[in-house]
């Protein structure tokens, strides 16, 4: 849900802030955001393509006079140079500067989201925008707002759906830190490309500049509030079957104090990928770690040479298999609990969801049966030990003792899932979407439909029913 009021209702709360912005925005040369004059860029070609585009420019914006400005000014003298019908929105997520009011006054319009978080911004932005096409960035000067038009033309031609503004060519250590660039940034990607099952073919899933079209967001039904949104995005989208291709861009040095928290945020994306995809991050390897582990134990005890020969492969096979056979079903029922957790908080839709009760017992049962296979092949081992029997020898002897303990420590685990289940269960957010088979079906169908068939004018005759509807 999205709260929001006009700039005049609040500009009192900045009168008095920041006497000297002027000298600070001073500071922060134009050279810094602005890199081509407006003349100097030459859209001949595609300008047919432009002309009578509508387009608007998302700012998201925390604390950021000393930029927005800026951005705000090139942005509109970049649409205007390519024949666009363009305007920017910047969208105040609870500035305490003049940050605006300077959005204001370089002509952008201003909407406040209370509601805090990155993602609750854009999502606010976008749901206000007019227009047929937004084109999303961040108001800290680091993208090359010079690149909307490239970022628009594969739109317009039918090639893509979304258009990724890729950073990580043109980066530097002094534009993204090591750390993002050379391992937050690829492991998210890999993450969000599993989780679309390799669908998508981008270098930088975590891009903030965008272009697509309005309506077909929308459709998507998207929910996050944080940094996390960005990777949400590209998900939903895959689900949608939308075109997501990238287009290389410049990354410049910021204006401002950064916001990002590298270690806060990047766990709030890895959740959002495992609640989005638990099969991706849990259920498979989880059962895979599982089979690896029964794989071993039936290579140690064909070996020649026993458990009791440290340092044999036999003895390496057995502790390995070991810990696998009780990483794997943990992690498996983690991704069980994880799907369930995303399926009843909205996240995903609910087809076929498993009640928690139900749920429940299923891990009770499983907990019970294993640690009934543990006892007897626990009594398998003290007879063959107290009987001298050999029915069992070494090897096999040291892989099942391996098994039973595992048995053990998985089942005791599953048997307390009661203990559990009141972390399992949450009531849905108020405020965001919830997501229904039905619902989502529709929903996704309609973003396809939207980036196949609809015409320019179609698509505003949509925009403008739902503005009127909203108001």
């Amino acid at each position: 849900m999205t709260f929001t009021r006009p700039l005049t209702d609040i500009e009192p709360q900045f009168d008095g802030l920041h006497p000297k912005r002027d000298e600070l925005i001073h500071e922060a040369t134009y050279s810094e955001v602005v890199e081509t004059p407006p003349a100097q860029i030459c859209y001949a070609n595609d300008q047919h393509l432009f002309h009578g585009a509508t387009v608007t420019v998302v700012f998201p914006c925390l604390n950021e006079e000393l930029a927005v400005g800026l951005c705000v000014e090139r942005a509109l003298e970049i649409m205007r140079s390519a024949g666009l019908d363009g305007s920017v929105l910047v969208v105040d997520n609870g500035s305490t500067d003049n940050s605006a009011r300077i959005a204001v006054e370089a002509g952008a319009q201003v909407i406040l989201q209370r509601e805090p978080g990155y993602g609750a911004a854009l999502r606010s932005g976008i749901e206000a925008a007019q227009s047929e096409f937004v084109v999303m960035a961040d108001a800290d000067g680091t993208y090359e707002l010079d690149a909307i038009p490239r970022l628009l033309l594969p739109l317009l031609t039918g090639e893509f759906d979304m258009v990724l503004g890729q950073r990580l060519s043109d980066a530097t250590s002094a534009t993204m830190p090591w750390l993002h660039r050379y391992v937050g940034t690829p492991v998210i990607t890999y993450l969000v490309r599993k989780a679309t099952k390799n669908k998508l073919s981008i270098r930088d899933s975590q891009s903030g500049f965008r272009a697509f079209r309005r309506e077909q967001i929308l459709a998507l039904n998207l929910s996050s509030t944080g940094m996390e949104f960005a990777s949400e995005m590209l998900i939903r989208s895959s689900w949608a079957e939308l075109e997501i291709g990238e287009v290389e861009t410049k990354y410049a040095e910021r204006i401002g104090d950064s916001k990002l928290s590298t270690f806060s945020d990047g766990l709030r994306h890895l959740r959002q990928i495992l609640l989005l995809s638990p099969e991706t991050g849990a259920t498979i390897p989880g059962l895979l770690a599982t089979v690896l582990a029964f794989l071993l134990w039936g290579f140690s005890a064909q070996s020649a040479h026993g458990f009791s020969q440290v340092g044999s492969l036999s003895w390496v096979a057995n502790d390995v298999a070991g810990v696998l056979s009780i990483l794997g079903p943990l992690v498996f029922c983690t991704g069980v609990v994880l799907r369930y957790r995303a399926e009843t908080s909205g996240l995903r839709s609910a087809r076929g969801a498993i009640p928690i009760e139900a749920l429940i017992r299923r891990f009770l049962m499983c907990g019970a049966f294993l640690l009934i296979v543990a006892g007897l092949g626990l009594a398998a081992l003290l007879i063959n030990f107290h009987h001298q029997t050999d029915f069992l020898s070494n090897s096999i002897a040291a892989s099942l003792s391996s098994f039973v303990r595992s048995a053990f420590v998985v089942g005791i685990v599953l048997t307390v899932a009661p203990l559990i289940s009141p972390f399992l269960i949450t009531s849905p957010r108020s405020q965001l979407p919830m997501a229904n088979e039905e619902g989502d079906k529709a929903n996704l169908r309609l973003a396809r439909r939207i980036g196949e068939k609809s015409t320019s004018a179609d698509i505003c005759m949509v925009c403008q029913s739902s503005a009127m509807r909203e108001a």
